[in-house]
């Protein structure tokens, strides 16, 4: 199961897509917890690392070299262990000028399988340019992130299991 989702409410563009794991929860948040190990799993991470004395939690944060070309930095601003984080972008290059950019992980035991929810949000400067510049060219490009998250997390997370 695997589904994207995107909608737009009140200038804030909201991507979320979700898959089934076949590992448990546990074994799922061992990988995403580490939160500056991304580029084992996300295919279009193509380097990542820890850039702050905490490696995973509230306040921990990451540096990301983006594919095909782009860097971030971000801080996790929520966490619920075993459950749950949010990550907020708050620095890089070669990014869409932003007002904020968020992205939320939720994970739900099934049984034995973990569903993923990834919710990635943002919003654009420049009013009504940065909406025309969000339908033209910067969702169309977001929208394919969030499915290669999840994706990505499954085959690397099931690999591990066998």
């Amino acid at each position: 199961m695997n589904n994207v989702n995107l909608r737009t409410e009140k200038g804030v563009t909201i991507i979320t897509s979700e898959v089934e794991i076949n590992a448990s929860r546990e074994k799922v948040w061992k990988v995403l917890s580490l939160i500056g190990e991304i580029e084992k799993f996300h295919p279009l991470v193509k380097k990542s690392e820890a850039i702050s004395h905490i490696k995973s939690g509230l306040g921990a944060k990451r540096h990301c070299e983006l594919l095909p070309m782009g860097q971030m930095e971000e801080e996790v601003v929520e966490w619920r262990e075993g459950k749950s984080f949010v990550l907020e972008v708050v620095g890089g290059k070669m990014l869409p000028p932003y007002r904020f950019m968020k992205g939320r992980i939720d994970l739900v035991e099934l049984d034995e399988k973990t569903k993923v929810t990834f919710l990635f949000s943002y919003q654009l400067k420049y009013g009504i340019l940065g909406r025309m510049m969000n339908a033209l060219v910067i969702r169309p490009q977001f929208k394919k992130a969030p499915p290669k998250y999840v994706n990505g997390l499954k085959e690397y997370v099931e690999t591990l299991n066998n």
